[in-house]
């Protein structure tokens, strides 16, 4: 589904410094922002917001669902949740806020998350209204989110859909309305590695669709595994990230494309699942130390 956020409404007083709805990601929105002091608009959102502080200090009041004030000092590093629905209001910042990075989410991957994760009906793990608090995993996971929003990779669709599912069971598990060790407690057991049969057909399927975006729940699907799960079977499997391992392939296939000689750098740069010739030249040059030309004449 498109999401399509809620800053415009809410945030009367910042400035949208980079947005990610031109990169296709279907299962996050991210934003960037600078937040100027003064009072914001109340809201109530269709979408999860995760707010994250990255730059800048000051002060922030708000108050959710007709609940209790919430005011805490910002800090780099501070995280605000505001789940789809509950309304907001009495939203002030006191000082303006140099960098924050707002990632949107639809209910729907926290339901999923409920189910796949930890067996457990959604209507009964509901998340909190919580914010002004440190959390080192939902701040790496900004972090990450906004360098691929700076310089994005030809695997980023597949990164953000990974960084996501982990997002949604870590938020689902620490700030729901149950506890984290009930949630724990249901979670699978099994934490080991994909298993051959299932790792041969999930690389099988990824060498099928290297020349489109593939998502992660089509990944999992294949392995017949909830995303979260698989993203980390994958990885002990391989030693690689699902989308660090389709990066490697689409840059495989483009060196055999070049070596045959027989096509245009901008036709390899789209039958390897490059999104355009500049963005196929930059991702080589990281990887290889040489432009795709000069690869070219060297061979």
């Amino acid at each position: 589904m498109r999401l399509e956020g809620h800053a415009d409404a809410k945030y009367a007083t910042g400035t949208r410094l980079d947005s990610s709805a031109s990169r296709g990601w279907p299962s996050l929105l991210a934003e960037r922002w600078r937040q100027g002091q003064g009072r914001l608009n109340d809201i109530k959102p269709k979408e999860t917001e995760i707010a994250v502080l990255l730059a800048g200090r000051g002060r922030v009041r708000r108050r959710g669902g007709g609940g209790r004030i919430q005011e805490c000092a910002a800090v780099p590093g501070t995280v605000w949740l505001c789940p789809a629905g509950i309304p907001e209001s009495d939203i002030e910042v006191f000082q303006d806020l140099e960098k924050v990075i707002h990632l949107f989410v639809a209910p729907r991957p926290f339901d999923d998350a409920s189910l796949q994760e930890y067996d457990i009906d959604p209507a009964k793990a509901t998340l909190r209204y919580v914010g002004g608090f440190q959390d080192a995993f939902v701040q790496q996971i900004a972090q990450c989110i906004d360098r691929e929003m700076h310089c994005p990779s030809a695997a980023g669709g597949l990164l953000v859909d990974t960084l996501r599912a982990a997002l949604c069971a870590h938020v689902l598990k620490q700030y729901s309305s149950l506890s984290p060790e009930k949630l724990a407690a249901r979670a699978p057991r099994a934490n080991g590695a994909l298993d051959p049969a299932r790792l041969r057909r999930v690389l099988e399927y990824m060498d099928a669709h290297l020349e489109r975006n593939v998502a992660l729940s089509e990944l999992a699907q294949v392995a017949c595994l909830s995303p979260y799960h698989f993203a980390r079977s994958f990885k002990r499997a391989t030693g690689a990230a699902p989308h660090q391992y389709l990066m490697g392939r689409r840059l495989d296939r483009a060196m055999q494309l070049i070596r045959q000689g027989h096509h245009g750098l901008a036709e390899i740069a789209l039958k390897s699942g490059f999104s355009s010739q500049a963005h196929f030249a930059r991702a080589f040059k990281r990887a290889t130390g040489l432009t795709p030309t000069q690869y070219r004449v060297g061979e």
